[in-house]
C-alpha cells in the first residue's frame, strides 16, 4: 500500500525549538498574565495538573473540557467564560510575542511545499494542549501554512494526547486513512515513534532528539531535517 499521507509533529521537528526551554518562557509569560489574581507558584502547579489531566484522557471528553475543568477546580474558580476570555486574550496579544526569536530554516516549508505540490496529504500531530490558535501562531513561526494541512490537533478537537497510541488512532479515523498508507515525523522516540504500535512507518529526527529511554518503539528511519528532506524529496 503506498504511503501518502505524512503527520508532522510541531516542536522541535517543524519548528526548531528546544520545548523544556520554550516552555520555561511560556508559563513564565503566562504566569505574569495572571499575577494580578493569582500566586505564581500554585497557578503553574495547577496548569501543570491540568495539562498531566489532558494527558491522561482516556478518550470520553475533549481534551479542552478535561483542562477546563480540572485548572477551574484547582484554582477554586466558578466563572469559566472570564478565566477563558482571559486565556483567549493571551494567546492573541502575548504568546505571540515568544515567536520573535525564533529563525526557522527554509528546509522545513519547502518540505511542506514539495509534499502538498506532490499529492500528499498532511497532518500536524503535536500533542493537543494547546489551542488551535497557539498551535497556528507556532506554525507561523515555522513559516508553514496550516492551509496545507488537512488536519491539525489541538486541544479542541483531540480525545486523546501523546504518548498514548489513541491520539493517532482518532486522527486516522477522523481523515479516514489506513495506518499504512501513513508516515509519523517526530524528535520524541516515546511520543512520535509510538504510532509504530499502530502500522505507521516512522522517521525520527535527531535535531531535537527527545528519548527518556522508556521502550523501544519501533524506529523505520531517523536523521537530520536536511536528511529527511532528501528522503521524501527522492521517494
Amino acid at each position: 500500500m503506498e504511503r501518502d499521507v505524512v503527520f508532522f509533529d510541531l516542536d522541535g521537528t517543524l519548528l526548531p525549538i528546544d520545548i523544556d526551554d520554550f516552555l520555561r518562557k511560556y508559563f513564565k509569560a503566562l504566569t505574569r498574565e495572571f499575577s494580578d489574581t493569582f500566586d505564581p507558584d500554585y497557578f503553574i502547579k495547577s496548569l501543570l495538573k491540568a495539562t498531566n489531566a489532558m494527558i491522561e484522557n482516556n478518550g470520553e471528553r475533549l481534551n479542552i473540557d478535561v483542562f477546563i475543568d480540572s485548572f477551574l477546580n484547582l484554582m477554586g474558580v466558578d466563572n469559566q467564560s472570564d478565566m477563558m476570555n482571559r486565556f483567549d486574550k493571551f494567546y492573541q496579544e502575548k504568546f505571540p510575542r515568544l515567536g520573535a526569536d525564533i529563525r526557522a530554516g527554509k528546509v522545513p516549508a519547502n518540505l511542506i511545499k514539495h509534499l502538498k505540490e506532490s499529492g500528499y496529504q498532511l497532518v500536524l500531530a503535536t500533542n493537543p494542549v494547546f489551542p488551535l490558535q497557539a498551535i497556528k501562531e507556532r506554525m507561523n513561526w515555522a513559516n508553514v501554512d496550516p492551509g496545507d494541512f488537512a488536519y491539525i490537533s489541538c486541544y479542541e478537537n483531540m480525545h486523546y494526547c501523546k504518548p498514548n497510541p489513541g491520539f493517532y488512532q482518532e486522527i486516522l479515523q477522523k481523515i479516514d486513512v489506513e495506518p499504512e498508507r501513513a508516515m509519523m515525523i517526530g524528535n520524541d522516540v516515546q511520543e512520535d515513534m509510538i504510532a509504530a504500535t499502530l502500522g505507521m512507518e516512522t522517521y525520527l529526527l535527531t535535531d531535537f532528539l527527545i528519548d527518556r529511554r522508556t521502550d523501544n518503539s519501533r524506529i523505520d528511519w531517523k536523521g537530520t531535517m536536511e536528511e529527511l528532506f532528501a528522503y521524501l524529496t527522492n521517494k
